[in-house]
């Protein structure tokens, strides 16, 4: 993996430089992306362009209004495609990119992947990768990379990278000693916690409340030993009704979504994940993604897989097919419970 003092050796001897991260950004990827931008622009005195492919989400938007943010950036169309070095942020796969793949297809582009997620083979074979599986956040890296540029970090970047945290790491939920830390020095810069904390909590909507109850009236139930396993569908905000499921019982929820394409996403308790040494996004999400002909990863207990548009039930029956032979190889036999 780079030395942080690399990435800014190759920042500085880099002519034209690009930003990109996953579709739909949420407050991770944006505010890593834009501090990372930030940081290009105080070393070198070079302007980073930045892409969101499909946009950025609702929250990110929310947080960008309430700092009065000016961000030029693109979420479709390029500015120029022959950049000589490409900054993929936050991002698993290379499907996550959308149409700003391209960038990174030219032979002689060089690749540098920031990011917190299991790292895709595409990436493993051609990105030079500083990567943290066991980050909680991308702006965990965006920060520590600041310190090893010797470049000083501002309130409000401090402010935007304290906001990605406690978005990625659901309020310190899922924080590793690390994370406090990086949060500590944060917070020294910021002086302020409460307002920031506030700015990611979005009382949910009627949409997103009948999501999480649809996918409980059409889920799925299934057990292996004292493990309870939900499979489900709903037509948006998977991920919410993923966290439902789990807050209903499960210990590891899968929900689907078709649109133009089919998404899963799954969320797992700490126990699951840890009492069967199993991670979500390389030994589940990874093997869906590709039988969907997609591709699929994330974090150990969060993780996501994209295919191609395949009937909702051929997917539950292969997230099926791929649990029952992990169970199998753990001594277990995976049952479907009758309603």
């Amino acid at each position: 993996m780079l030395k942080n003092k690399e990435i800014c050796d190759i920042i500085c001897a880099a002519k034209s430089i690009a930003i990109v991260t996953h579709k739909n950004a949420d407050p991770d990827a944006f505010f890593s992306a834009y501090a990372l931008s930030r940081l290009i622009t105080i070393l070198c005195g070079k302007e980073a362009d930045l892409y969101f492919p499909e946009s950025i989400s609702a929250i990110t938007k929310r947080a960008i209004k309430n700092y009065s943010l000016k961000i030029n950036y693109l979420s479709k169309g390029v500015k120029k495609e022959n950049y000589d070095l490409v900054f993929i942020v936050d991002t698993g796969s290379p499907e996550q990119l959308g149409e700003y793949v391209k960038l990174i297809s030219r032979e002689n582009v060089k690749i540098v992947l920031i990011d917190h997620h299991f790292t895709h083979e595409f990436f493993l074979k051609k990105a030079l990768l500083y990567v943290d599986p066991e980050a909680k956040s991308t702006a965990e890296l965006i920060y520590l990379l600041f310190k090893e540029c010797n470049v000083k970090i501002t309130k409000n970047i401090a402010s935007l990278l304290l906001i990605a945290i406690l978005y990625d790491t659901r309020q310190f939920s899922i924080a590793r000693p690390l994370t406090f830390k990086v949060a500590s020095e944060l917070l020294e810069i910021a002086k302020e916690y409460r307002s920031l904390a506030s700015i990611i909590k979005i009382p949910m909507d009627i949409s997103e409340k009948v999501a999480r109850l649809k996918a409980s009236m059409r889920m799925d139930l299934y057990r292996a030993g004292e493990y309870l396993i939900a499979i489900t569908n709903v037509g948006a905000y998977e991920a919410s009704a993923a966290r439902a499921l789990l807050d209903l019982g499960a210990d590891v929820a899968f929900v689907i979504s078709e649109n133009k394409a089919i998404r899963v996403s799954a969320r797992a308790k700490h126990s699951f994940t840890k009492q069967l040494g199993v991670h979500l996004g390389k030994d589940v999400m990874v093997k869906l993604g590709k039988a969907m002909g997609g591709t699929g990863g994330g974090h150990d207990v969060a993780a996501g897989a994209e295919g191609k548009n395949v009937p909702i039930d051929y997917v539950k029956g292969l997230i099926v097919e791929i649990l029952s032979e992990i169970f199998r190889t753990k001594g277990l036999k995976l049952t479907a419970l009758k309603p």
